[in-house]
């Protein structure tokens, strides 16, 4: 399959300087290859499709001209209204994740949850290094970053972890379905936001996070037993 691939060479997701590669094909939604090049950005999108099932023929279609590290932008297809079936593909990821991001919750003590990993690189940024901090940045991104971006209220944080996670999974369902398709939005320091790049970003995040959760917590288990 021909897959359109979208590159942010200054992207800064997961480390500073790091460039991303994306696509909007719906097979695909939400998947992000990442690397300290364009290069290595394309071949861990490569991988991470064909983990998925999805056999691709990627060429990039789009290249965001270099900016400062963590600058957001806005692809092409990210300046179109959003479609019902980029919503329907959204609520999709966010169900089948959502239900396994709490069940790894159940299954950490307080131990687990606020052991720091010596192995994990971060950027000097990132201040969620344990992974009771990992749960309270799932939630926190979705609702008080990504959606407070296009203007959406954010509710009011609970300070019950996994209350807090089913409400804002709830709080996001909400605006998923009924946000407007066409919001564009300058950010200021946060940069440019649309309604397409929300959507793309909330398939994106949860789903990239478990998976390392689920390794810091194997180790945590490993080092607390």
């Amino acid at each position: 399959m021909r897959v359109a691939v979208y590159v942010d060479p200054s992207a800064g997701m997961a480390h500073d300087g790091w460039a991303s590669a994306t696509t909007f094909d719906l097979a695909a939604w939400g998947v992000v290859g990442q690397g300290p090049d364009d290069g290595a950005a394309l071949a861990d999108l490569s991988r991470r499709l064909t983990d998925a099932g999805v056999v691709v023929d990627p060429a990039v279609v789009e290249r965001l001209e270099p900016a400062p590290t963590g600058t957001e932008r806005l692809f092409g297809p990210e300046l179109l209204p959003a479609t019902p079936e980029q919503r329907v593909a959204t609520q999709a990821v966010l169900d089948d994740v959502r239900p396994r991001t709490l069940a790894l919750l159940d299954s950490l003590g307080e131990a687990e949850l606020d052991r720091e990993d010596p192995e994990r690189d971060l950027p000097a940024w990132a201040a969620w290094r344990t992974l009771r901090a990992m749960f309270w940045h799932i939630a926190d991104c979705e609702t008080r970053y990504y959606l407070a971006c296009l203007g959406i209220p954010a509710p009011p944080r609970l300070q019950d972890l996994r209350a807090e996670l089913v409400a804002s999974a709830a709080a996001v369902r909400e605006a998923v379905a009924t946000m407007p398709a066409d919001l564009v939005v300058d950010v200021g320091a946060e940069g440019r936001w649309s309604t397409v790049k929300v959507l793309r970003r909330l398939a994106w995040h949860e789903r990239d996070e478990l998976v390392a959760m689920t390794a810091l917590a194997a180790r945590a288990r490993g080092a607390t037993a």
